[in-house]
């Protein structure tokens, strides 16, 4: 049985590489399910963000860790040999150590954002529900979720928060002095958008419009930021009067080409266009950042970004490395105990087997009226001699072949003093 991880992040891959391997929620079902029907793999969960595509599985053979890589890159149609530079593979301790890491944030683009821990306990709920979650996972998410909330609160981690639709927000400062009179297009409706949405309403934009595959998710954001929610088809439209657009959705083509943009700049007279895409596989052509007056930034382009304002989280992550090492000790202890625990539990219900029998023979004996005083003696007598049989028998072996090992490994497990 071994623990290990296999996956590929902003770290060992470009954006353009990252989203061949990125992963949405029905495949993400499959995936799981194929992967556990697999006889090496006895438990298995999968995490796919904007900057990462990871899974953690308990195996019986470590041997077979290139083979389960080779077998998630040709899912998505891709080869081990391209891709080898950017795979990366953990096992045991350094699992758990990676894990604590990616749940507390300090393994993310922005050091200590907040979203990573929702989104991994959203992958944990998908697998529990895959039914592909066993005790060993189950124990390393625990630990990683209350792990990840212990470093919020006892270190500066969070300190000047810095989440990538924060980030996208800010940026909006070095093209307009006065968001006053400016208008934003917003593109999807999960957690990104709407934190970028709460921000642009702090800066007093003019006009917020949110535009959604689902209207409804949409007008739920529109409506704390006092915005409007629009549907997809009506985004050519609006791009005329954007001046700002964050984009952050899922889906395989983007929702934005290079023709709809320069429709609009026709109509805006060389008024720039500030756009930010978050989204994996990126939701606006790429060609559109050689279009005069815009200015596109992607994920990539903002890891140069968001390097500022790090002092302080940078020694929060210090901090916070203590705090896993101790989970990280504490995780490996339990899972070792694990690998004795069948045989304690063979051991208890032999002892009870034991117990049994000797209490049946005694409450015969009281039956046939037999003496209490004698039958509880007995019963003693009866009991040490078959508790300790098996354990003389392998100190007798031990002593005939001068095993040394064994016998203080007996004495060790029973607690004998041999000084005795």
């Amino acid at each position: 049985m071994g623990l290990v991880t296999i996956g590929m992040n902003h770290k060992t891959a470009a954006l353009d590489i990252r989203e061949k391997l990125s992963v949405d929620k029905d495949e993400s079902h499959q995936i799981l399910k194929k992967l556990y029907s697999m006889p090496v793999i006895d438990e298995v969960f999968l995490l796919s963000t904007c900057n990462r595509t990871e899974l953690y599985c308990e195996i019986d053979d470590m041997q077979y860790v290139n083979n389960i890589s080779k077998w998630l890159l040709k899912q998505k149609g891709l080869s081990i040999e391209d891709f080898e530079d950017n795979i990366y593979s953990f096992s045991d301790s350094s699992v758990v150590r990676h894990a604590l890491n990616v749940a507390s944030g300090l393994d993310s683009m922005v050091i200590g954002e907040p979203q990573i821990l929702g989104q991994f306990k959203n992958a944990f709920n998908e697998a529990n529900n895959a039914g592909t979650i066993g005790k060993n996972l189950d124990r390393l998410f625990q630990y990683a979720f209350s792990t990840a909330k212990e470093v919020r609160t006892d270190t500066k981690i969070g300190a000047n928060s810095l989440s990538i639709a924060n980030v996208a927000v800010s940026l909006t400062d070095q093209f307009y002095d006065d968001l006053s009179e400016k208008n934003a297009l917003l593109v999807g409706a999960g957690e990104t958008i709407y934190i970028a949405a709460k921000n642009l309403r702090k800066k007093n934009i003019k006009n917020i419009f949110i535009a959604n595959r689902t209207l409804e998710n949409a007008e739920m954001i529109a409506k704390e930021v006092s915005g409007k929610a629009l549907s997809l088809k009506e985004i050519p439209e609006q791009l005329k009067y954007s001046d700002i657009i964050i984009s952050a959705v899922s889906g395989n083509i983007p929702l934005i080409g290079k023709g709809a943009i320069e429709t609009s700049l026709k109509h805006r007279k060389h008024k720039p266009i500030y756009i930010v895409d978050l989204g994996v596989p990126r939701n606006i052509e790429s060609e559109v950042k050689d279009l005069p007056d815009i200015f596109l930034y992607t994920l990539d382009n903002m890891q140069d970004l968001i390097k500022k304002n790090y002092k302080t989280r940078k020694e929060a992550a210090i901090d916070a490395q203590h705090i896993i090492n101790t989970k990280v000790e504490e995780y490996m202890k339990w899972r070792k105990s694990q690998s004795a625990f069948s045989i304690i539990k063979l051991y208890r219900e032999d002892c009870e087997d034991i117990r049994k029998d000797c209490l049946e023979k005694s409450l015969n004996q009281l039956k046939l009226g037999k003496d209490p005083i004698d039958v509880i003696d007995q019963l003693s007598v009866n009991l040490t001699s078959k508790l300790s049989h098996k354990p003389t028998l392998a100190l007798n072996k031990a002593g005939q072949t001068n095993n040394r090992k064994l016998i203080n490994l007996v004495c060790d497990i029973f607690l004998i003093n041999k000084k005795k």
